[in-house]
């Protein structure tokens, strides 16, 4: 029942006190939950919006009139399984049921409807298009521009591929011989100064074409300067980030620079050891 916004749902008893400690009897002992700290890192949500901003990219083709689920509740259902160490879609069926995932979606922890089982979840991914994955890109930027209360003097674009091993049929998972592994290797771009993300981009099981990477900064570094037209910009990354285009791009563009390794080789050596 709801006695004044709160919910119970067990009689409690109260016995004779211990050392003037009070004493209660109560049979709820079923309904408990491991993951109790996800109620702090909701309260971050709720401030910082993302997930909410993050729903609104994603099209919703489905007829409202049998959807119990909003993308919403499902995108922070799944999004917390995963925080809380739950990254398996099926997950959602051990979990549907558990007080502290349907508080954080937003319902009853005891009389609220369950949330969405692993089909359902299934579909909300599967459903998702590029289009969808360009806008919820734009809201991590922008989410990364809010975060300043001023105009930055100065951030630092930190580009570097990271290996996430693979161990199935996933699609476009390839050997990457300098992990010896499968994998995936998606492109993360952080502010150097702070280390906050500001974008992330899943890709194949190898490193990150010269073209793709110029294309990619190229639209990013553009909508930061709508934001903050005098900050300087520096782009830092290894060898595979370098390419002559990029850095004539970068030369041509008001206070933006870039630092990028080079790969060796024998000229390189030898001018290295004078």
């Amino acid at each position: 029942m709801i006695e004044n916004n709160f919910e119970t749902t067990s009689i409690t008893h109260r016995l004779f006190p211990v050392s003037d400690k009070q004493v209660e009897l109560s049979f709820s002992g079923d309904k408990i939950s491991s993951d109790g700290g996800l109620l702090l890192l909701r309260e971050v949500e709720n401030q910082l919006g993302l997930i909410d901003r993050i729903s609104s990219c994603i099209t919703d083709d489905r007829d409202q009139r049998y959807t119990d689920h909003t993308i919403k509740e499902m995108l922070t259902q799944r999004v917390f399984q995963i925080t809380a160490g739950y990254e398996d879609c099926n997950d959602c069926d051990d979990l549907r049921d558990d007080m502290v995932f349907k508080m954080c979606a937003g319902r009853l922890p005891q009389s609220g409807q369950a949330l969405a089982s692993q089909p359902t979840m299934s579909r909300l991914e599967n459903s998702i298009d590029s289009k969808d994955l360009y806008r919820m890109g734009q809201q991590l930027v922008d989410t990364f521009i809010a975060s300043y209360a001023r105009e930055p003097e100065v951030i630092i674009l930190d580009c570097d591929d990271t290996n996430n091993n693979t161990y199935g049929q996933q699609e476009l998972n390839l050997f990457n011989y300098y992990y010896h592994n499968h994998c995936y290797m998606p492109l993360h771009i952080y502010e150097g100064l702070s280390g906050k993300l500001i974008a992330t981009i899943l890709k194949p099981g190898r490193r990150s074409k010269q073209s793709d990477i110029a294309s990619l900064l190229n639209k990013l570094i553009g909508r930061l300067r709508e934001e903050w037209p005098n900050t300087i910009i520096i782009v830092r990354g290894d060898s595979h980030f370098t390419s002559a285009d990029f850095m004539e791009w970068c030369d041509g563009q008001y206070n933006t620079g870039f630092i990028t390794g080079l790969s060796g080789h024998k000229k390189l050596h030898e001018l290295a050891s004078v």
